[in-house]
């Protein structure tokens, strides 16, 4: 593997494995949107399983039921540890690309990703 520069801050690293990629599909843009649908897909299905899991026992316990969770509306400290949450999921699911870029020695533009988090942030 070796080290090249991330999107994010000025320090970040992404580790690329050396070596030939596999292509499954003729079009390398496929291998890599499938590669970011995939790890989207592991990210959603681990949050459902761990909110169920923490839903589940807060109502077993008679600390809060669902329908609060539903309710529930964040203040700005909240929101802003949720934005910061946002940063890291899109620099995980979008990590394909930013490995692609570095691959080929061009820089990462952080515009994109940022444009992209303030639409998660605003939908939230």
């Amino acid at each position: 593997m070796v080290s090249a520069p991330g999107l994010g801050a000025s320090k970040e690293r992404v580790w690329v494995a050396k070596g030939k990629q596999p292509h499954f599909h003729d079009d390398r843009s496929v291998d890599q949107l499938m590669a970011m649908v995939t790890a989207l897909t592991a990210e959603v299905a681990i949050l459902r399983d761990r909110l169920d899991t923490h839903e589940r026992i807060a109502e077993s316990r008679k600390v809060f039921s669902r329908e609060e969770v539903d309710g529930f509306i964040p203040d700005a400290a909240i929101m802003a540890e949720r934005s910061a949450q946002h940063q890291r999921l899109l620099r995980k699911v979008f990590r394909v690309l930013k490995e692609d870029l570095a691959r080929h020695d061009k820089p990462a533009d952080d515009a994109e990703l940022e444009r992209l988090a303030a639409e998660i942030n605003n939908a939230a």
